[in-house]
This record gives structure tokens, C-alpha cells and sequence, in this order.
């Protein structure tokens, strides 16, 4: 049986909220489907991408950044992406062990960091 996005992301997304408001961090959340269907194989994965990499966006923000969660979905996946806009980058090791655990990484020194998990539905 699967679990819809929303009950996965909420209790993510709520402490985040408590956590950014006393540091002062911007949080936005860009969700296209907050139902789509999350199957049970992916569910751990989920919840390990969105504990992980929500703490390493808080960890590169600071007062005055921001973090966006976003989803989005179309016939054949679901994209799930955490992005901030902390003024640190991912280390070169950091983005080919990220892409080896089949993440998407966009991440320059002076932009944003984007780190997406896709899912296929």
C-alpha cells in the first residue's frame, strides 16, 4: 500500500519550520501534489533523503537564507528536491558521492544547492 507525499513530508517540513524560525531561515515549500502515491520501497528512501539532506541544508544556512522543499511529478516520476541558498558549497567528494547514491546535484560556489531524489512511479 502506498503513503501519499503529504504524510511523509509533514513532520519533516514542521520541525523545519520551528528549527528556521528561530535561526532566522527562510522556508518555502513548492509541492506541484501534495497526494501523489509514495510506494512502500520508497518511503525509507524518502524519509532518509529529506532527514539528511534538510539537515545539511540547515547546517549551510544562516540568518537570511533560505531552504525550499519542492516535489514534482509527471507520468513517470516524482522529483523531490531540498535548496538552499547557504553561501557553502558541496566538496567535490561530497557531490560524486551524492550523484553515486543517484541524486541529481546542482551545486555552485555563489548559487544555489540543489539536491534532488527522483522516484519512479
Amino acid at each position: 500500500m502506498a503513503t501519499h507525499f503529504i504524510d511523509i513530508i509533514s513532520p519533516h517540513y514542521q520541525d523545519l519550520i520551528e528549527r528556521c524560525e528561530r535561526r532566522k531561515i527562510s522556508v518555502n515549500l513548492d509541492i506541484q501534489n501534495l497526494t501523489v502515491p509514495i510506494c512502500d520501497d520508497d518511503h525509507v528512501r524518502l524519509e532518509r533523503f529529506l532527514s539528511a539532506e534538510i539537515k545539511r541544508a540547515l547546517k549551510n544556512c544562516k540568518a537570511g537564507d533560505k531552504i525550499t522543499i519542492s516535489e514534482s511529478d509527471d507520468d513517470n516520476y516524482i522529483r523531490i528536491s531540498i535548496k538552499n541558498s547557504g553561501a557553502e558549497t558541496l566538496t567535490t567528494t561530497e557531490k560524486e558521492k551524492l550523484i553515486a547514491a543517484g541524486y541529481e546535484v546542482r551545486a555552485r560556489f555563489g548559487y544555489d544547492t540543489i539536491i534532488t531524489l527522483k522516484l519512479e512511479k
